[in-house]
């Protein structure tokens, strides 16, 4: 059975999001999109990836529910599974958070990444 792409960014943002509440004096996006370094990229890529792999195991579990209550601890579960993800990767939830934003902003970081992405696919 495939799962929905749109199911795994939900997932992926009902991480994210919870994040996005909390950068009330974020420094301007722009601003912040210039200053990322390649391996702070590449930080945010093996995190994406990682939250990627989570929504798909998550993702099932999720729609076999048998309940509310029973969605929300998955859903919880999930996000603190992503959030380690993240700080595995080498990042604070709020430094995902701001890249994740970034890329909303600015195609040519969305490329970088996207590039950073194909070539570590490559590698697997």
């Amino acid at each position: 059975m495939k799962t929905s792409p749109i199911l795994f960014t939900v997932l992926a943002l009902l991480c994210v999001a919870p994040l996005a509440q909390a950068q009330g004096n974020a420094q301007p996006v722009a601003q912040a999109a210039a200053n990322y370094s390649q391996p702070k990229l590449e930080q945010f890529a093996n995190a994406y990836r990682s939250i990627v792999i989570l929504s798909q195991e998550y993702a099932p579990k999720l729609k076999a529910a048998a309940d509310i209550q029973e969605a929300e601890a998955i859903n919880q579960e999930a996000q603190g599974k992503m959030v380690s993800a993240i700080q595995n990767a080498g990042l604070s939830k709020e430094e995902y958070q701001q890249i994740a934003t970034s890329l909303k902003a600015d195609p040519k970081l969305v490329e970088r990444v996207n590039q950073i992405l194909q070539e570590k696919s490559a590698q697997d």
